[in-house]
């Protein structure tokens, strides 16, 4: 199972272009932060998904 990087930046240029909409800025140090933290809660719950099916197997 690899790292889910693409969706990562996906979700970073996501809150930017929010950010930039909805306010006017960019609040980048927010946007990576707010990123990899759904990363890494992404990777968990695809690494979490995967064990539970062959377990099932």
């Amino acid at each position: 199972m690899s790292f889910p990087a693409a969706e990562g930046v996906g979700i970073f240029v996501g809150i930017v272009a929010w950010e930039v909409l909805s306010v006017g800025q960019m609040h980048l140090l927010k946007a990576v932060l707010i990123a990899a933290a759904s990363t890494l809660v992404w990777y968990g719950a695809r690494h979490w998904w995967t064990a539970s099916r062959r377990k099932r197997h």
